[in-house]
């Protein structure tokens, strides 16, 4: 996953870069209606191993690994859908009656609301842990 990013703040081998949100809207945000409050997004990385001279203000295009995040993507996706399969085939084999269908879709509503709060957990934790690495390609 490529993206363009600006130097911040340089510190020996360490970068502070600000990445730009990138949405599918576009950049139309006074059109929108939806409620996109987060412009960038900081991160800090090592440029010992950039050969172009980098300095504060420069846009530098920077990638992250894609095992990673296929993994993350595969966790923001797989686990919603997982749970809810889940939570429709217990209520399915469990539940006997007429009503068992509606219930059975309620419950894996919920287990959407439910994966939400999983998925936030799990973005803090890997988020603590950091690890996604970014590597610095070059000036912009």
């Amino acid at each position: 996953m490529d993206n363009i990013g600006k130097i911040e703040k340089i510190d020996g081998n360490k970068a502070v870069i600000s990445v730009k949100r990138v949405t599918a809207c576009g950049d139309s945000c006074k059109s929108c209606s939806s409620a996109c409050t987060v412009k960038s997004v900081i991160i800090e990385t090592d440029i010992s191993d950039v050969k172009d001279e980098i300095n504060v203000g420069d846009y530098v295009e920077i990638s992250a690994e894609n095992e990673v995040m296929l993994k993350h993507i595969a966790v923001l996706y797989g686990l919603p859908l997982l749970l809810m399969l889940v939570t429709v085939f217990i209520f399915q084999m469990i539940l006997k009656g007429p009503n068992k269908d509606i219930i059975s879709a309620v419950a894996s509503l919920f287990s959407l609301v439910i994966s939400f709060f999983l998925l936030k957990a799990y973005d803090k934790r890997e988020m603590k842990k950091n690890v996604l690495k970014f590597t610095v390609g070059k000036k912009l």
